[in-house]
């Protein structure tokens, strides 16, 4: 044992079995801390049921872009993070290929990718990754390539070169372009075999080496002379004559311009001594393997591969990486992932590695992580270890933990040992056998105290307190079990039960007196009845709070009044009623971890602040919280592990790929310790760490674009386009397109799944959206007009980059929706109201000519008529002889010319040629005349400020004419006036006509013949209710008056 006050606890242990009990568990708890320091590394596993077009995978490549390529059997795929796109010759694929069956791929100087295909070296095909264009290449004597080719490479400057066997020379050729070559050399020799296997390499200064099975190694000049045949003995340490000349495994020169050379069935792997040209066994590396495989990153950084058979490349047996200065590592732990590697890429190897595997992709962190683990062990994320349930410390040298069954553990800071506490029960003599425990707190008198239960049958509880220094448990049973515990300032011990008659319950434990107080409110009553708690903090006031499944509960135990705080939809309030761990900060701010995220409440004044997923915070369900000595706070999660930057309102959340043990934590196990580092524990262990260990910036790609999908309404389709995207300087979005979706992706592979990306549409949206892990975005029917989408991306731990992605996008408007379509449209209703006005104005003219016809027809035959009665009755009337006869000739004389009066005005009502304003005052004045003057009558016409020539309604006209007819007939019939006095004038929006003489007052009507009466004066009212006139007659002591009144007209 490590501590002065363990080795006193073995003291008072008289039993050696208790001894040899403690010397085991010792023993086994040390075996299973070594055995969690074990390299473990995080991985993320894809397969042919992610989308891979084959489980397979020949080799891999990164192209500047970001974006993952992987040549497989069963054709390319290309790798965003999120979803593969593969490219193949099957028929009812569009995105081709010349073929499936993928050897390998390569860089040219232009950024196209090489690909080179197992069934035939008659081709390759040259892919354009940003526009996906793809030009085949066929190696035939028409192309000028003599022989049978048998390798296509690319060399350091991204040249493509091919190698073709004759039967007398091989040949070297340089791709230019369109199908053409230029020869670089022709060796002069002769194959027996044409299908040799080729390795050619062309060295950093312009000389080649070139490897083949039946000739073996040579060096070239530049310009393809052969400058050094290898023989047997240029290749020290050479094991058997017979491997050589041989098929090699490999032909690779380092960026540091190393070469090196491994043949089949040759144990350990050359470097080239071109001083010497020789060739030697690489030291620091083993000699007793063959070395089948090799890889370099962009550092310079390379991985050998080895196998312990000869024949047999796999299963691989050991892995070793040698540094650009030199330094051998050992990289065998990750065959732990996988013995049949057959590809492998990494832009350093010392980060994240993509291993093509032989049942698909395994994206590993090779990172050395700085979290030490406890009690952890290797297993997936759906298992579970050793689960944690509380940690506390002495604040100078010893951390203690406690699992959720059987066991507590003190970690001695200075040795880094961490030994098992002897929880032997005094009652028995036998170790306690915990289950279910929750909480460890350590009182001021070296007492550790926790709770469990009494059995996981049983409805009791037990408090422990174990004496650190004299290493004696006592327990004590309580009728119910516990499920929160802390000490307050006095050394009082809060409990939090679950009784069988209520859900919650609050108990204090006094230790001096040992005895268990249920606490109750000012009325007596168990203020947690209806409550199941989880949690319980004393604050700097004295208050309890506690954390509830309904609410946040403060207890004043002075006045023992009760104050809950419960979540309320649409207002300030908690943001869920389920409260798993609570802090107070030196501000008095409470923070709470609940299941829909975290809740900083000010309880001055009653008000919530809130954080969670949308804000960045890694899990919704916060089970722990723990401030830095900066102000910042570390929060566990249900679900990863989040650090809070106060100033900055940032999150930053790390998980298993980071080096902890597990993504799930627990409540109240987290700790900050003495020694600067916080632990925190959950399903697996404990996990302890400082803050600059998981807090390391890394620089974060651009987001790039994937690929954008629109649905046009119009052609009742998607259309995807994943081509030409970096090329966009515009994205134009027409008006069948429904919505279209906007795919990205943050070439960041650590943890792409957990990514997370802010949007923000200028134009539309008024500020960035919450992070999300969704890597799309969709737009429906924006509306016409002008945006630029801005988009950031942070990799899983939340670190941000710098530089936005900005895709300006233009809605276009519908047709319907643009100025030319209101033109046509203003254009249209003119050109309709154009041919309703011709119409109206041809009816108008076709009505003209007929009244103008038909007064004229009138006038012609029936006043002829007329008149002809007339004239003939006044010669009649000469020539009659009896009186009675003449009367009779006379009366149809009166008659005839009464009619002719009445039909002159129907003809002049109707004459088109008569609607003018001036018309209708001198038809008006005729008639005053005729019928006024002869009786002696004088009369006034006094006519205002009018347009004469303006044309009237025929209504109208006729109207006013027989109104002012009929009035000037009264008057002449029955007003014996000597004076009558016309007006017609206009007096704003209105005009008026008026009669008025001053005759007297007319008599009762009389009783006409045959029982008749008059119509005069409804026949008035009739004709201005026509023309939508007011008229008002009036007669009085100095004679009758008529006034109409109606719209101005003129």
């Amino acid at each position: 044992m490590a501590s002065g006050p363990m080795q006193y606890c073995r003291e008072v242990i008289s039993k050696g079995i208790a001894l040899l009990l403690c010397l085991f568990l010792s023993l086994c708890l040390t075996a299973s801390k070594l055995a969690a320091q074990e390299r473990v590394l995080p991985v993320e596993y894809y397969s042919v049921n992610d989308g891979l077009s084959d489980r397979l995978i020949t080799d891999i490549l990164q192209t500047d872009q970001g974006l993952v390529w992987l040549g497989t059997p069963n054709g390319l795929n290309r790798f965003d993070g999120y979803e593969f796109i593969v490219f193949n010759n099957h028929p009812n694929n569009n995105r081709q290929i010349a073929d499936s069956n993928i050897r390998r791929l390569k860089l040219d100087k232009k950024g196209n990718i090489v690909i080179t295909y197992r069934s035939t070296y008659g081709l390759f095909d040259i892919l354009n990754p940003e526009t996906l264009q793809r030009q085949t290449v066929t190696l035939l004597p028409e192309s000028g390539i003599e022989g049978f080719p048998r390798l296509v490479t690319v060399n350091p400057k991204g040249e493509i070169l091919i190698v073709s066997i004759s039967e007398r020379a091989t040949n070297i050729y340089r791709y230019l372009d369109g199908n053409r070559f230029a020869k670089i050399t022709s060796i002069n020799e002769h194959h027996h075999e044409k299908s040799v296997v080729v390795h050619l390499l062309q060295l950093q200064n312009g000389q080649f080496l070139i490897n083949d099975s039946e000739k073996g190694l040579r060096l070239l000049s530049a310009d393809g002379q052969l400058l050094h045949l290898f023989k047997s003995e240029d290749l020290d340490g050479l094991d058997f004559t017979d491997t050589y000349p041989g098929t090699a495994y490999f032909l690779h020169q380092g960026q540091n311009g190393k070469v090196w050379f491994s043949l089949q069935g040759q144990r350990g792997v050359f470097l080239y001594k071109p001083e010497e040209n020789r060739m030697e066994l690489a030291p620091g590396l083993s000699e007793n393997t063959y070395y089948t495989s090799i890889w370099e990153d962009k550092k310079g950084n390379i991985i050998l591969a080895a196998s312990d058979q000869a024949k047999d490349i796999y299963p691989l047996q050991k892995m070793a990486c040698v540094r650009k200065d030199g330094q051998v590592i050992d990289f065998s732990y990750l065959l732990n992932v996988s013995r049949y590697i057959v590809s492998l890429y990494g832009k350093d190897f010392f980060q994240t590695l993509f291993l093509g595997i032989d049942t698909g992709l395994k994206i590993v962190q090779n990172r050395q992580s700085k979290v030490e683990t406890y009690l952890a062990e290797d297993f997936s994320q759906d298992k579970r270890g050793a689960v944690m349930r509380g940690i506390d410390s002495d604040g100078k040298r010893f951390i203690y933990f406690a699992r959720e069954i059987k066991e507590w553990y003190e970690l001695d800071l200075e040795t880094d040992f961490l030994d098992t506490l002897q929880l032997i029960d005094e009652r028995t003599g036998a170790p306690l056998d915990m289950s279910c425990g929750t909480g460890l707190h350590l009182d001021h008198n070296g007492n550790l105290w926790g709770v469990s239960c009494q059995g996981l049958t049983s409805l009791g509880g037990q408090l422990h307190k174990y004496n650190t220094n004299t290493c004696k448990l006592t327990s004590y049973d309580f009728e119910n079990r516990f499920s929160a515990i802390t000490i307050d300032r006095q050394g009082i011990i809060w409990l939090c039960a679950e009784p069988s008659d209520a859900k919650g319950q609050l108990v204090s434990f006094n230790p001096k007196t040992e005895k268990f107080d249920p606490f109750t409110d000012k009325e007596g009553n168990n203020p947690l009845r209806n409550a199941t708690p989880y949690f319980v903090l004393e604050d700097s006031k004295g208050l309890l709070w506690i954390g509830t499944e309904n609410g946040l509960y403060q207890i004043n135990r002075e006045n023992r009044f009760t104050k809950v705080y419960r979540a309320r939809k649409g207002e300030n309030s908690l943001s869920s009623d389920i409260i798993y761990t609570i802090h107070e900060d030196e501000a008095g701010m409470l923070w709470l971890g609940t299941t829909d995220g975290l809740d900083i409440l000010d309880p001055k004044v009653g008000l919530f602040q809130h954080y969670g997923r949308n804000e960045g915070l890694a899990s919704n369900t916060v089970c722990g919280i723990v401030p830095t000595d900066d102000g910042n706070y570390w929060i566990s999660t249900y679900n990863g592990l989040s650090y809070f930057d106060r100033k900055r309102n940032l999150f930053r959340n790390f998980y298993t790929t980071d080096g902890l043990s597990h993504d799930e934590f627990n409540r109240f196990s987290y700790y900050h310790g003495p020694d600067g580092r916080f632990y925190f524990g959950g399903v697996n262990g404990i996990n302890a760490f400082r803050t600059e260990d998981l807090l390391i910036n890394s620089e974060t790609p651009q987001v790039v674009l994937t690929k954008i999908t629109r649905y046009n309404s119009r052609l009742d389709s998607t259309i995807v386009q994943d081509s030409h995207l970096s090329s966009i300087q515009e994205l134009t979005i027409h008006p069948g397109d429904s919505y279209f979706t906007i795919h990205y992706t943050l070439p960041n592979y650590k943890s792409p799944r957990r990514n997370q990306y802010r949007t923000w549409l200028e134009g539309y949206d008024k500020t960035w959206a919450h992070p999300t892990r969704t890597p799309s975005l969709r737009l429906n029917k924006l509306p016409p007009g002008k945006y630029t989408l801005h988009i950031l991306g942070a990799d899983a731990n939340g670190n941000w980059n710098t530089e936005e992605f900005v895709l300006p996008i233009c809605v276009e408007p519908a047709f319907t929706q643009t100025p030319w379509f209101f033109l046509l449209c203003a254009l249209g209703i003119i050109g309709l109201g154009y041919l309703f006005f011709k119409y109206r104005l041809e009816q108008r003219l076709e009505m003209e000519r007929i009244r103008t016809k038909l007064s004229s027809d009138l006038h012609d035959e029936v006043s002829g008529l007329l008149s002809g009665i007339a004239m003939q009755t006044d010669v009649l009337q000469a020539t009659a002889s009896d009186e009675p006869s003449r009367e009779r000739l006379q009366n149809i004389g009166e008659v005839s010319r009464k009619a002719m009066s009445k039909m002159s005005d129907v003809i002049w009502s109707i004459d088109s040629r008569k609607d003018k304003v001036e018309d209708l005052i001198h038809r008006m004045r005729e008639h005053a005349d005729e019928i006024l003057t002869p009786l002696g009558i004088t009369f006034e016409m006094h006519i205002g400020k009018m347009d004469r020539q303006r044309k009237m309604a025929v209504t109208l006209r006729q109207n006013l004419y027989f109104i002012f007819k009929e009035t000037i007939n009264n008057i002449a019939k029955h007003s014996k006036a000597t004076r009558a006095t016309i007006r017609f004038f206009n007096d704003g929006q209105e005009y008026f006509l008026s009669i008025q003489d001053n005759g007297k007052t007319a008599a009762e009507p009389k009783a006409k013949i045959n029982g008749k009466s008059g119509q005069g004066l409804s026949n008035l009212r009739m004709r201005a209710q026509r023309i939508q006139a007011a008229i008002d007659i009036h007669q009085h002591d100095n004679g009758f008056k008529v006034m109409i009144r109606g719209k101005r007209f003129s």
